[in-house]
């Protein structure tokens, strides 16, 4: 809906000159021109009337690719029935109540979506979820069979979750090697400052295998491309083979073809391993289609559908 509102707004700045870095579904109707790159080169540059975008290539699944997602599944964390149980779960600061009357329960292997519009209480619910938020002891919560509170750490617990996150992308430090930001994974830390053992090392170098990445290993985050940032992300969260999985709008800021990649690539990771997934998103594209069950969140309540 904000994009509608923006693009609209755009629309009307009639005496304003705009440059408008965006995809192609995303170009007000009264803009004229359009410049296109592709690998570093102008490959279109006239009206926008006369523009026709390149129809994008499906991402076919290779059978090295589900071989290799083969290799990598293995038993899960723990044995558990239920990965995420909340019985009527509010968040509230002073007088504001920002999520209220949440009964919700995820059991072990189901694919949810997460949606909802800006401020309708994703954020805070997944925030209770990871134990970021600590209302978390003031609710009840059961995470892998296990009443919040009854004696894990937030880290064993973190210990048991992969997560993506636009956040993390951004305050990552972009000078660490590909292979070390994988590797943190292990330990759920912001960079790699412990060493690891060789088979670590190895799951490291399959992970970024299975993510078309393998070759550049050794070169800085920043020396990628955003999508390809994002993909040594997701290879981060799923290196410790994590009983839930949890991508918050991983798909943010990547292009048609790059979140399709992401999608296709999650998807069959998610079905040939068994994930428990939550994939948080605002546009239904996005959803991976082993994704079978959705919670909508709206001004801090489940809006049944």
């Amino acid at each position: 809906a904000s994009r509608a509102e923006l693009k609209t707004l755009l629309s009307e700045l009639s005496d304003t000159q705009i440059i408008l870095v965006a995809n192609f579904k995303d170009i007000p109707t009264n803009f004229e021109k359009v410049l296109q790159l592709e690998d570093g080169k102008v490959s279109y540059f006239g009206k926008l009337s006369d523009f026709v975008p390149k129809e994008s290539i499906p991402f076919q699944v290779s059978e090295s690719l589900l071989l290799s997602i083969e290799k990598l599944s293995s038993k899960q964390f723990d044995s558990f029935e239920t990965a995420i149980r909340l019985v009527n779960g509010k968040v509230k600061y002073g007088n504001k109540i920002v999520l209220q009357e949440i009964d919700w329960e995820v059991k072990k292997g189901e694919k949810w979506a997460l949606m909802g519009p800006n401020g309708s209480g994703k954020s805070s619910l997944l925030s209770l979820i990871t134990g970021d938020n600590p209302q978390c002891y003031q609710n009840e919560l059961y995470l892998f069979d296990k009443k919040r509170g009854s004696g894990e750490s937030i880290w064993d617990l973190k210990k048991k979750m992969g997560f993506v996150s636009p956040e993390l992308h951004l305050y990552f430090n972009k000078n660490s090697t590909v292979w070390k930001v994988v590797a943190s994974g292990f330990f759920d830390s912001a960079g790699l400052f412990q060493k690891i053992s060789s088979e670590q090392l190895k799951l490291v170098e399959l992970y970024l295998q299975l993510v078309n990445l393998l070759e550049s290993k050794d070169r800085k985050l920043n020396q990628l491309s955003f999508g390809q940032q994002r993909l040594v992300f997701l290879a981060r969260a799923l290196v410790k083979n994590p009983a839930l999985l949890i991508l918050d709008e991983p798909c943010q800021g990547l292009d048609y073809n790059q979140m399709v990649f992401f999608r296709t690539i999650l998807n069959e990771i998610a079905i040939h391993q068994n994930k428990t997934l939550l994939f948080v998103t605002h546009y239904e594209d996005e959803i991976p289609a082993c994704i079978n069950q959705k919670l909508h969140l709206f001004e801090g309540r489940e809006l049944k559908q």
